[in-house]
């Protein structure tokens, strides 16, 4: 006997979502891997919203905690574009998030590198440090003006 498809995939979707969350797009985009039918996978990822094991918010809100650390909200943002497709929930979930990123900048800034630019040329490359971050140029000029004061 043939297992139901829809089986098979209730079962992949539990186990991608035993080992971590993920988003709605990431699990159909892993599910489709294993069948061509969009509505046995819609299905499977609603059962899984409905029971709450598949969330959106919750799978935001850990991949800002976790990137926060590192990088700034634009390459944040850009990152969670690509997972997630509703961006005024990014947006919304990130601005409730209490991040500092002018001390992650400036932490950023002193663990790459220890000393304070010593001419324009440096700073360029420390300006283009937090940039590839994903920071603002206003924090970057903040944290370049306030990470090597002691």
């Amino acid at each position: 006997m043939h297992k139901k498809p829809e089986l098979n995939l209730r079962a992949k979707a539990l186990d991608f979502l035993s080992r971590r969350d993920y988003s709605y797009l990431e699990l159909f985009n892993k599910l489709s891997n294993y069948t061509d039918d969009e509505i046995a996978i819609r299905s499977v990822l609603d059962e899984m919203v409905s029971k709450n094991f598949l969330n959106e918010e919750r799978y935001i809100e850990a991949f800002i905690n976790s990137k926060s650390r590192k990088f700034g909200s634009k390459k944040i943002r850009y990152l969670l574009g690509s997972k997630v497709s509703n961006s005024d929930l990014i947006d919304d979930i990130y601005n409730k998030a209490e991040i500092n990123e002018l001390q992650i900048a400036c932490q950023q800034l002193i663990k790459k590198y220890p000393s304070p630019p010593q001419d324009s040329k440096e700073r360029a490359k420390y300006l283009r440090f937090l940039l590839n971050r994903g920071f603002s140029y206003e924090i970057i000029n903040q944290a370049l003006s306030q990470a090597y004061e002691a």
